[in-house]
């Protein structure tokens, strides 16, 4: 009885997390961020499918996904890294370097071929048993190679996490309230047990134990995601990004640092309004924060809370604030020139992306605009 409704909840829970990620599908306005984080929790949801699969001992039914854990194991780190780059930026786009995050991914899928030929016990034989690369058997060679190096890959994305993170569960801080409730929430329920989940597959795949040792421990584990995904479902409800309040407290926290390096912020400020104001920087649809820091002379960080304790926005909406001022003007001067045209001309790269700005800021949309100020 406790066996099958275990085997319920990983099955609800890789429903769940489907659900999640359709639900960042059909949102209105759909930003990278979106589609990013509803890949995050497709892999997910995947996941603890396959593990469903495992522990109810339907694998054989399938022989086709018995190694599709792989795949997914490899590209997760990366969606999930990527989605907190996105979270604070509504113009974030996907450059060239960013795809060879995939690239691991695509390639292990690929690598996976051969093994495809094998028969279904063949297998089940290989998930049970630890990497040899002393075997004689090119196709185990082959699947222990895989099976480490999407370890390592993995390791290597969470080990990011946690240095980004892990000032976040200093003793000091929490007591004197520096963090977000909701944040310490989510660290210290959630992010373990999305490690532990996906490190379990790994290692359990690793290690010598007996059939029913290795089904229990991941049977335990699985069941355990689904309090990760219940947590980002009423997360989603209640309109808390985990990402975003991940971003406002780690630069709250760099900030504190910045002040202690006695950083120039009147000096700051004058830069950032001569390349706002004179220079016009914001037309460039690819301008990023790195990207104004850069010309500042300053961190990221230092610039994202700059802008936010001077300004009270993030800087998302601070460069957009500029691009719709400058929008206004080019349209009331020039009104024979399309609106999409001026979206792009002010640094926009999405004209859905320009009419939700100018709406959300002037109330009016941009033909609307134009009509009432003729």
């Amino acid at each position: 009885m406790l066996n099958d409704f275990s085997i319920f909840i990983i099955f609800f829970a890789g429903f769940m997390s489907w659900t999640i990620a359709l639900g960042q599908i059909l949102e209105d306005n759909k930003l990278i961020y979106n589609y990013l984080f509803a890949a995050v929790m497709f892999c997910l949801g995947s996941l603890q499918l396959l593990d469903g699969l495992l522990v109810a001992g339907k694998f054989t039914d399938y022989p086709l996904l018995i190694f599709a854990y792989l795949p997914f194991l490899a590209i997760i780190g990366p969606l999930f890294f990527l989605t907190f780059k996105s979270a604070n930026n509504d113009s974030f786009r996907l450059r060239k370097i960013d795809y060879f995050h995939f690239a691991f991914g695509l390639i292990t899928l690929l690598l996976l071929a051969p093994l495809m030929k094998l028969d279904t016990a063949t297998r089940m034989s290989y998930i049970m048993l630890i990497p040899n690369f002393t075997s004689e058997d090119p196709l185990f060679l082959l699947y222990s190679g895989i099976l480490t190096a999407v370890m390592l890959n993995l390791v290597g994305y969470e080990i990011y996490f946690v240095r980004e993170c892990r000032f976040m569960l200093d003793i000091r801080l929490i007591k004197e309230k520096k963090v977000s409730p909701y944040l310490i929430t989510v660290i210290l329920v959630s992010f373990p047990l999305q490690i532990v989940m996906i490190g379990s597959m790994v290692v359990m795949g690793m290690m010598e134990h007996p059939r029913t040792l290795l089904f229990g421990v991941t049977h335990v584990l699985t069941a355990l995601s689904f309090v990760l995904t219940l947590v980002i479902f009423i997360m989603e409800k209640k309109n808390i990004n985990f990402f975003k309040l991940l971003h406002e407290e780690i630069e709250n926290r760099r900030y504190e640092i910045s002040k202690i390096k006695n950083l120039d912020v009147a000096h700051a400020l004058s830069k950032l309004q001569s390349l706002m104001e004179d220079k016009k920087i914001f037309f460039n649809e690819d301008l990023s924060v790195n990207d104004l820091a850069r010309e500042i002379a300053i961190e990221p960080y230092q610039l994202s809370r700059i802008i936010n304790e001077h300004f009270n926005k993030n800087f998302n909406c601070f460069v957009n604030e500029y691009r719709i001022e400058e929008a206004k003007k080019i349209l009331l001067a020039d009104t024979d020139r399309t609106i999409t045209s001026v979206a792009y001309a002010v640094g926009f790269n999405s004209t859905t992306v320009f009419y939700d700005w100018f709406t959300r800021l002037t109330g009016l949309s941009p033909k609307k605009f134009r009509a009432n100020n003729k």
